[in-house]
C-alpha cells in the first residue's frame, strides 16, 4: 500500500527516512536515478560545492561518522571517538585496514589513516583552495590565521596522534561540530595521490578516488555512474544524469515512467505519491543600488518597496507563502533554527509616499525612461510584476515596462548588473545563510551593486563564530540588508520532494544538499 507523508519546512533541517523506487537495473542490485542539473564536474570534497558535485562526493566518500536517517551520528570510517569535558577537544579511532578504491572499483596501495584528514583539513583553509567548508569549521584553532596566511598550516587545530588516532581542537566549543564532520569537506585525502594528480584531483576518474560505499564506475558527458558491491534489495548503483529526454514532463510523470526514481517539483499539483515539503527559495525585488544608479537612493528604494509590500497578494496556485525574511524557515546555523532565531527582520515603512516625494527632489521625470521589471520567463510571475507596477503607478505615477527573459539571459544580466529592478529567485544554495547573504558583499558577487563597511565586517565575523553567537551576526545583517531595501523579500516559494514507493534507508535534505544512499534499499 501507498503512504503518503507531508513534512514540514521547519522539521526539514534534519535528514529523512524515505520510500522511493529505484529505476531499470543491469545488475542484481537495484538502481536509483537522479537528475542533476548539470553532470557533476568537480569531485574534491574540500571544494565541491554545487548541488550535482556534493550529491556525488556523499555517496563516493565516506568520512569519521555519518548521518542516519533518523539524524543519529553513528560511526563510519571511525571506531569511536571521544569528547573532552570542556567540548573542546575530539579523539577519534580510525578503523584499521581502510584503504581506496580507484575507477571501477579496482583497489589500491592507498591505506586511509589520520594523516589523510589531516592533509584534507589543512587544504580546506589554505586560501588557494577557497574551499566553501571555511566557514563551518571556523571552529578549529588557528584556524582565521592560517586561512589568512598569518600562521602555518601545521599549526591548525587538528592533528594525528599517530596512524589511526586523530585529534580535534577547538578554540571554543561548537555543539554542532560531529554533524559538521558529515560534510564533503571533513573527507579524508591523501596527500601523495594529490600530489601525484598534478592540480586534477577530483577532475577526471583516473585522479579521483573513493574513500565510500561507492566507488566511480564511469563518468562521462552523459553522466556520473556509482556503484557499490552489494547485493539486492540493498540500492548498487547511483545514476546522476541529465533530463534530455523527457523535459516538459512533470516529477510525478517522469517517476510513473521510471525515469527516475525521485524527482523535485513545484507545481502544486495532486498526487498519490509521498513528498517532503520544503522552501528554499525567496523571490525578492533587487534594485540596482550601484553608485552610478538612479537607486543608489536609499528613500527611493524604501519607498518603492514599501508600496510594493503593501499591495503583493500571495497568488493563490498554493506554491507561495508570503516571505518572513529574505532566508526561508527551514534553514539552520550550527543546529539551531536560523529563522526561529532571527526573527522577522522585514523593515517597517510607515510612510512610503511621503518618502517618494522626498526622493524625487531633484529628480526628472525622464530619469525614470530607461526603467525596467526583469524577471524570467516562465516563471509564472507575470501577474504580480504587473500587480507591483500597477500600484507604483497609482501612488506614485510611475509606471514601468515589464521584461521577461529566458532563464540563462536572466542570470547573465543578474550577475553582470545589466538590470534596473529584478524580480529574482534569491536560493539559499547549500542550505547556507552564510552564503545567501555573502551574495550582496562584493567578494560574493555583488548582487545589487549595494556595499556597506559593516555589512562586510558584520558577514565576515560570523565566520569565525559558532552557534548563537553566529546566528546573532548573521541576523543583524540579514536586519541591515533589508533596512536599505535593496534586497525587498516577497514570496517563499514552496517546493517537495516527489518519491516513488519501495525504498527505505534514504537520507534526504533540502538544504545541504543531501541524498544519501548508504542505507538505502529497494523492499
Amino acid at each position: 500500500m501507498k503512504q503518503f507523508f507531508r513534512i514540514t519546512a521547519a522539521v526539514l533541517a534534519a535528514a529523512f527516512l524515505l520510500a522511493l523506487t529505484g529505476c531499470g537495473s543491469s545488475s542484481s542490485a537495484p538502481s536509483f536515478t537522479w537528475f542533476v542539473d548539470t553532470i557533476p564536474a568537480n569531485l574534491d570534497p574540500q571544494v565541491a560545492s554545487a548541488a550535482p558535485d556534493v550529491i556525488a562526493c556523499e555517496n563516493l566518500y565516506s568520512g569519521l561518522v555519518r548521518k542516519k536517517a533518523d539524524g543519529e551520528i553513528v560511526p563510519d570510517l571511525s571506531e569511536s571517538w571521544t569528547v573532552s569535558s570542556d567540548g573542546k577537544t575530539y579523539t577519534f579511532q580510525i578503523k584499521d585496514g581502510l584503504t581506496y578504491k580507484a575507477v571501477k572499483g579496482a583497489s589500491t596501495d592507498h591505506t586511509i589513516t589520520a594523516e589523510d584528514f589531516v592533509f584534507a583539513f589543512r587544504r580546506i583553509f589554505q586560501p588557494q583552495t577557497n574551499s566553501p567548508y571555511a566557514v563551518e569549521f571556523a571552529a578549529l584553532e588557528n584556524s582565521a590565521a592560517v586561512l589568512a596566511g598569518t600562521a602555518d598550516a601545521s599549526t591548525l587545530g587538528v592533528s594525528a596522534a599517530g596512524p589511526l588516532t586523530l585529534v580535534f581542537r577547538l578554540s571554543e566549543k561548537d555543539d554542532n561540530f560531529l554533524a559538521k564532520l558529515t560534510l564533503p569537506g571533513a573527507m579524508p585525502c591523501d596527500e601523495a595521490f594529490f600530489e601525484s594528480t598534478r592540480g586534477t584531483y577530483g577532475l577526471t576518474a583516473k585522479t579521483t578516488l573513493s574513500s565510500g560505499s561507492f566507488y566511480l564506475y564511469n563518468w562521462t558527458a552523459s553522466g556520473l555512474f556509482l556503484r557499490r558491491d552489494v547485493s539486492s534489495p540493498m540500492i548498487g548503483s547511483l545514476r546522476l544524469v541529465q533530463n534530455t529526454g523527457s523535459t516538459g514532463k512533470s516529477a510525478a510523470q517522469l517517476i510513473a515512467d521510471e525515469k527516475c526514481s525521485a524527482a523535485l517539483d513545484d507545481t502544486g499539483e495532486d498526487t498519490s505519491l509521498q513528498s517532503v515539503d520544503y522552501s528554499d527559495t525567496t523571490w525578492a525585488l533587487l534594485f540596482n543600488s550601484a553608485e552610478d544608479s538612479m537607486f543608489a537612493n536609499q528613500e527611493l528604494r524604501q519607498a518603492l518597496a514599501g508600496i510594493a509590500r503593501e499591495n503583493v497578494d500571495v497568488p493563490s496556485s498554493g506554491l507561495y507563502t508570503a516571505a518572513e525574511g529574505l532566508v526561508p524557515t527551514g534553514l539552520s546555523v550550527d543546529g539551531i533554527d536560523y529563522r526561529k532565531s532571527a526573527g522577522n527582520p522585514l523593515p517597517t515603512i510607515t510612510d512610503p509616499r511621503t518618502l517618494y516625494l522626498n526622493a524625487r527632489q531633484g529628480m526628472a521625470s525622464s530619469d525614470f525612461s530607461g526603467v525596467t521589471i526583469l524577471l524570467p520567463k516562465e516563471a509564472g510571475l507575470t501577474e504580480l510584476a504587473e500587480q507591483i507596477n500597477g500600484a507604483w503607478q497609482k501612488d506614485c505615477s510611475l509606471f514601468f515596462s515589464v521584461e521577461e527573459v529566458p532563464q540563462e539571459e536572466f542570470d547573465k544580466r543578474l550577475a553582470a548588473g545589466s538590470y534596473t529592478i529584478a524580480l529574482a529567485p534569491i536560493r539559499a544554495e547549500g542550505g547556507s545563510v552564510y552564503q545567501m547573504l555573502q551574495q550582496f558583499t562584493a567578494e560574493g558577487g555583488g548582487l545589487t551593486g549595494w556595499s556597506d563597511p559593516i555589512y562586510s565586517q558584520r558577514l565576515a565575523e560570523s565566520a569565525q563564530q559558532t552557534g548563537n553567537a553566529r546566528c546573532a551576526l548573521l541576523a543583524d545583517c540579514e536586519r541591515q540588508l533589508l533596512e536599505g531595501c535593496a534586497v525587498v523579500p516577497l514570496l517563499g516559494q514552496n517546493r517537495r520532494l516527489l518519491v516513488a514507493d519501495g525504498i527505505t534507508g534514504l537520507v534526504f535534505d533540502p538544504f545541504t544538499p543531501v541524498l544519501d544512499l548508504t542505507d538505502a534499499q529497494k523492499n
